[in-house]
């Protein structure tokens, strides 16, 4: 088994470090093992070319069968983001994910 790491992630800018920077954005502590921020790392590649498809929908307001499925992959991507980070997170980072109430 490998060993766990603690790191700090923050969703909106999608960093994942070994160290906490105090820069008023909210960090989430997790334990994980190198697997763990792989995969951490692929979810959030895949919201991001999600993002960038769903983009072509913006200049045709009334294609909405298009966006709706593709907002709702994105959420998809967004509440699986959380699970994962809730899955490894400490209890202070499962307690602040809770509150948000999306899992």
């Amino acid at each position: 088994m490998a060993e766990k790491k603690r790191y700090y992630v923050t969703i909106d800018t999608q960093d994942i470090r070994e160290m906490s920077i105090p820069d008023g954005r909210v960090e989430y502590e997790i334990r994980a093992e190198e697997k763990d921020v792989k995969e951490l790392k692929e979810l959030f590649r895949n919201k991001d070319k999600n993002a960038a498809d769903a983009v072509e929908y913006i200049g045709k307001p009334f294609d909405e069968w298009g966006a709706d499925q593709e907002r709702e992959s994105y959420d998809q991507y967004q509440v699986d983001i959380y699970k994962k980070i809730y899955e490894l997170g400490t209890q202070d980072t499962k307690n602040k994910i809770g509150e948000l109430g999306i899992i």
